[in-house]
């Protein structure tokens, strides 16, 4: 079976979910949780929940929270024998306000200890894997740690942008990405298009493939994903989903699409199981987070409707 190696951040991640709607400048009453996250993290969780061949390869701390952190990532099955402690640096943190209606407003996040990780340890990370495999990073990572990395493997590679403020690191290697996965903001300021409409859709997707990546997905929350390929743009909408955490809901999808691709199904069925993903997993309290199988997928896409419109 092929391999998926996840290339990323861990963190643990604090998040206050507001009862009525945030007031700025005061002290708002809300449910606050403590949980394991991680944009890399995150996707190499659903990976292993639905693959059985799953490496992630980050830096933990030595403190309380990185031993408790690696504790988790093995049991949930994923080999970690590639990643690397630092000593004395405390780990990762992520800390998420949600507004009452369950999306975040503001986050803040401390990924000092990732800058440990070197482009050594993602290099003999990255030369482990065959043409068959699947690398995977994220863009809390060094930039030099992305290039080495996409000039290593000899497999297809995909990304996730993480944030706008990030997400430029992966300008200059776009040519190097099978699968890319920003929202529609990151999208917007990686090419200065806004979308508004299915031209403005259908420009920002062509963009990211004139650069050589061959699958873009651009998540548009409520107003479904965008999926864009040499053969086919097709935008993707579906039901509302309810949510309880939102946090997490993007790299969820890209878990699913990546175990769906090692498998070998095609792009468009690939997203429909990304969909399905986030849809199962923001549903779930992120404390309890720890369930997700194939045909919990093929439910919610059966609930999601999802409607094509090729553009």
């Amino acid at each position: 079976m092929s391999r998926i190696c996840i290339i990323g951040g861990t963190n643990i991640d604090i998040c206050g979910t507001a009862y009525e709607p945030l007031k700025e400048r005061d002290s708002n009453a809300g449910e606050i949780t403590v949980s394991f996250g991680g944009v890399g993290r995150n996707i190499a969780e659903i990976c292993a929940l639905l693959h059985d061949n799953v490496s992630f390869v980050t830096c933990f701390s030595d403190d309380g929270y990185g031993a408790l952190l690696k504790s988790d990532c093995e049991k949930l099955g994923m080999d970690c024998s590639c990643s690397i402690t630092a000593a004395g640096v405390p780990s990762s943190m992520y800390l998420a306000i949600l507004d009452s209606d369950h999306d975040m407003r503001l986050a803040m996040n401390d990924m000092r200890l990732l800058s440990h990780l070197k482009t050594e340890t993602v290099q003999k990370a990255a030369g482990f894997l065959s043409a068959e495999d699947w690398l995977v990073l994220d863009a809390n990572l060094e930039e030099a740690c992305i290039q080495a990395a996409l000039h290593t493997a000899q497999c297809p590679a995909a990304a996730d942008p993480v944030s706008m403020q990030k997400a430029g690191k992966f300008l200059p290697v776009l040519d190097r990405l099978a699968v890319f996965k920003p929202n529609r903001f990151e999208a917007e300021y990686l090419n200065g298009i806004q979308i508004t409409d299915a031209e403005s859709a259908r420009a920002s997707l062509q963009w990211f493939l004139d650069q050589g990546v061959r699958e873009v997905i651009i998540s548009m929350a409520d107003e479904g994903v965008l999926l864009g390929t040499q053969e086919q743009c097709v935008w993707m909408r579906h039901q509302k989903i309810p949510v309880s955490n939102a946090t997490g809901g993007g790299d969820a999808f890209l878990g699913a699409y990546i175990a769906a691709r090692a498998r070998g199904i095609e792009p468009k069925d690939a997203a429909y199981a990304g969909i399905g993903s986030a849809a199962a997993t923001i549903g779930q309290n992120a404390v309890r987070r720890r369930t997700l199988s194939k045909k919990m997928i093929e439910n919610e896409i059966v609930h999601m409707k999802i409607r094509e419109t090729v553009l």
